[in-house]
């Protein structure tokens, strides 16, 4: 499974020590970026990522939340995002801000908010890199994993398949010890793992156990994962 550990629950003061912890064993690393609007936060800006860009040669993965991602797009692929991921709420033309994504270079990616139907991204699916499938509402740390994750997750595999597409579905937030194989046995591509990597006290085993898991194998034993706790 495809894990992007998202540097917001890593040491603020140390992000290139919490890098170098798993860079080895992550497919990326998981940029979100909040301007207030659409989370209550403030954070991360492309000179965060140009940082990283200087750091790392694994996926730098920017998720755009905010009022307008069309803006962005331009700063963040000049920083050295690979991906951008945007809402398709503040995108007057979803097609147009994806489509200027890929023209930067970066692979598009659209988020599926908790409330909003799978439908917002089904006409975008020959376009898209990826669907980053929100399991928790945006900007909010420490909810549990919404219950019609999986169920989303199906419906999702389904329309990619009758679409004859491959973008990978991403599920962020609500990553868990016992929803990440849950998740992978759902057929999640890969999961945004935070406090789980980085509240562990080994992080590199930790993620190196959500990339170890086998996607789509729903007969696996749960508790054959996660030998250590995880602190809180």
């Amino acid at each position: 499974m495809l894990a992007f550990v998202s540097l917001w629950s890593a040491d603020l003061l140390a992000l290139r020590d919490a890098v170098r912890q798993v860079e080895d064993v992550v497919e990326g690393f998981h940029i979100d970026v909040f301007d207030g609007h659409n989370a209550d936060h403030l954070l991360f800006g492309p000179d965060v990522v140009a940082a990283l860009r200087q750091t790392t040669s694994k996926t730098i993965d920017v998720h755009l939340n905010v009022d307008d991602p069309y803006r962005w797009i331009d700063r963040f692929a000049e920083a050295g995002a690979d991906t951008i991921t945007v809402q398709s709420g503040p995108c007057p033309d979803v097609g147009e801000v994806l489509a200027r994504i890929r023209e930067r270079g970066c692979d598009p990616g659209l988020g599926v908010e908790v409330h909003e139907p799978i439908d917002v991204a089904v006409p975008f699916l020959d376009v898209l890199s990826r669907v980053l499938l929100l399991g928790t509402p945006i900007g909010v740390k420490g909810r549990d994993l919404d219950p019609a994750t999986t169920d989303r997750i199906a419906a999702l595999i389904a329309a990619r398949e009758l679409a004859g597409v491959g973008p990978s579905i991403i599920v962020d937030g609500g990553i868990r010890k016992h929803t990440a194989p849950m998740l992978a046995a759902a057929g999640a591509d890969g999961v945004i793992p935070g406090a789980l990597v980085y509240g562990d006290r080994d992080p590199r085993r930790a993620a190196s156990e959500i990339a170890n898991l086998e996607v789509g194998a729903a007969d696996q034993v749960l508790s054959a994962f996660w030998s250590e706790e995880v602190s809180p």
